[in-house]
């Protein structure tokens, strides 16, 4: 299956803002980002352990998921920094 990959911030001057990538089918949301945050050099990212996300915001398909949903062809997943401001 592909999806899509979604950069922001930082993470889009490193990487570009969007990239496809093509994976094998069944794989689960917290799989998924914890591939593409190794293959991108940025993790790895554990979604099953609460607060493992570092400093970034994860959405699947613009909206914030449980880790073991089953992700589909043609899926987003968008890593987005958070900002703190003081």
């Amino acid at each position: 299956m592909q999806i899509r990959i979604r950069f922001v911030g930082f993470l889009a001057r490193e990487f570009g803002r969007e990239a496809a990538i093509e994976l094998e089918d069944n794989l689960t949301f917290a799989e998924v980002v914890r591939h593409i945050s190794e293959r991108y050099g940025f993790g790895p990212i554990d979604l099953e352990r609460k607060g493992e996300q570092g400093s970034l915001v994860i959405y699947l398909n613009g909206r914030s998921e449980n880790p073991g949903t089953k992700l589909k062809e043609d899926d987003e997943i968008a890593f987005l920094p958070t900002i703190a401001g003081g």
